[in-house]
């Protein structure tokens, strides 16, 4: 088991180092974001790398290094909260808590250097060093605490703050990290509380709490960058796709009376589709067959029996056809090359990845994919 464990950790802090690596390379610029984020994953990586040479012993062998930690875990949530007003574009004095962590770091940093030195040059017993252990532990987490719930406020109960990049992401991804965030801070509790009690002896204590921060890495590592580069070129494509804003009205389908019924429906049926059309409202990914019949001013069933009539299809397959010309435009285009595929089907309406690439599946035999590097 604890041979399991030590391979999960290490293979976890590898993960992260790669992942650092990779967005680096992978980013003409790096954007503070970006960097919030790589540091956060950084520094969860470097303290469980640190935890895995001291636990396999490839540390000096001197008394002093075996037992000297640098509190590298102190910089982790710091750099989270850091990421997520960032991400959020809502509060500009990060900067604050970036100084205060770095001098509570340095602060640990230069105590614990001090309180093992006097311990293993004999001046204090070695009990002592396992008390400041733990009172290291206690105020590292008291103030991840303190910048957690912070960071929770601010993500569920301040969502107007953010109403900008709700336009464009619905943050269920960050709610879903917070909620691991939540996790590994029980198993630190737990950790805490074992040391206290003595009932696990160390370094079996933490192993709950560095698999639990593993797996953390290997989720935000994807997660968070996949949906930041995403929610990037949402932004610049929605300038491109969207000249016009969508309105919400009435079309006039006066004049009509005197028309056949054949006639009369065939109109309609074009005045509605000159509506989506005019008003882009098929890049509404909330659009439903009973928003438009209210904007039409006209029941659901009737609306409902036009579009079978005159389109071969259902209202879905309707929509998501202009969504897919739509995307097959961008995707055809050198222009757009550098977007992802994602960003370019939800800024045409779809509202997840799957639901555009089999609905452009459908339509056009391909796969997103396969369409652009034919178009390439």
């Amino acid at each position: 088991m604890t041979a399991v464990f030590n391979f999960l950790m290490i293979a976890g802090a590898v993960q992260g180092f790669v992942f650092n690596i990779a967005t680096f390379f992978s980013r003409k610029k790096i954007e503070k974001t970006i960097l919030f984020l790589n540091l956060f994953v950084f520094f969860l990586s470097l303290n469980n790398l640190q935890s895995w040479l001291i636990d396999k012993g490839f540390v000096s062998s001197h008394a002093f290094w075996q037992n000297f930690i640098v509190p590298w875990y102190v910089l982790i949530v710091p750099m989270y909260y850091a990421f997520l007003i960032s991400y959020l574009e809502i509060e500009k004095k990060r900067w604050t808590f970036i100084l205060i962590s770095g001098c509570i770091f340095l602060l640990e940093f230069l105590t614990r250097s001090w309180v093992t030195y006097l311990v293993y040059d004999g001046q204090w017993e070695p009990d002592w060093l396992d008390d400041y252990n733990i009172l290291e532990d206690i105020i590292t987490l008291s103030y991840s605490l303190f910048l957690f719930f912070k960071a929770y406020r601010i993500l569920y109960k301040y969502e107007g703050l953010h109403s900008p990049i709700l336009l464009f992401d619905n943050l269920n991804w960050l709610k879903r990290f917070m909620s691991m965030g939540g996790l590994v801070f029980v198993l630190w509790m737990m950790a805490i509380f074992f040391n206290l009690t003595g009932m696990v002896e160390q370094p079996y204590s933490y192993y709950p709490l560095r698999l639990g921060s593993s797996i953390l890495i290997y989720w935000v590592g994807y997660q968070a960058f996949f949906h930041y580069v995403v929610l990037k070129d949402r932004i610049m494509l929605r300038g491109v796709i969207r000249n016009e804003q969508i309105t919400k009205g009435k079309n006039n389908l006066s004049g009509l009376q005197n028309l056949s019924k054949s006639q009369k429906e065939t109109n309609t049926f074009k005045d509605i589709q000159n509506f989506i059309l005019k008003e882009q409202r098929f890049l509404d990914p909330y659009l439903s067959l009973e928003n438009l019949s209210q904007e039409m001013d006209t029941s659901t069933s009737s609306l409902s029996k036009l579009i079978n009539t005159y389109s071969d299809g259902n209202f879905s397959d309707y929509i998501n056809k202009f969504r897919v010309e739509e995307a097959k435009k961008l995707l055809s285009h050198s222009d757009y090359d550098a977007y992802t595929i994602v960003a370019i089907g939800l800024e045409c309406g779809f509202n997840s990845k799957s639901t555009f690439y089999s609905a452009f599946k459908k339509f056009t035999g391909k796969t997103p994919t396969q369409f652009r590097a034919q178009h390439s």
